[in-house]
């Protein structure tokens, strides 16, 4: 679909790549407050800062894997649709595959939350 935005000269105009931060920043904006919220209600009271500092990291872990995962994907010779395409296969059932496990224990760490509203 934004193939059709690339120009003679291979670039694509500005406002796609605005649109997708004010999108990821909006829903970083969004997450985030629900995320600490819930790591200060559900952490032992001695342990919130570091619970806290727990968050943060899962966040730089995170965007730490992206970047591994850009260079695995675009391999040695740059980025090819067909380097694109199986990384993104992989990547969507690895991640469909890690959301049908947090679904199959949430009952589990519902239990393990017993009194928490």
């Amino acid at each position: 679909a934004l193939s059709m935005l690339v120009g003679s000269n291979g670039q694509i105009p500005f406002w796609p790549l605005v649109l997708v931060y004010v999108l990821q920043t909006v829903g970083e904006l969004s997450l985030s407050p629900i995320g600490l919220s819930m790591v200060t209600k559900l952490a032992p009271l001695r342990y919130v800062g570091l619970a806290m500092g727990g968050w943060f990291l899962s966040t730089a872990i995170g965007n730490n894997l992206s970047g591994i995962f850009a260079g695995h994907v675009s391999g040695e010779n740059g980025m090819t649709v067909a380097s694109a395409l199986e990384g993104f296969t992989f990547s969507f059932w690895l991640l469909l595959g890690a959301g049908v496990l947090l679904l199959l224990i949430a009952p589990l760490i519902n239990r393990l939350m017993h009194g928490v509203k």
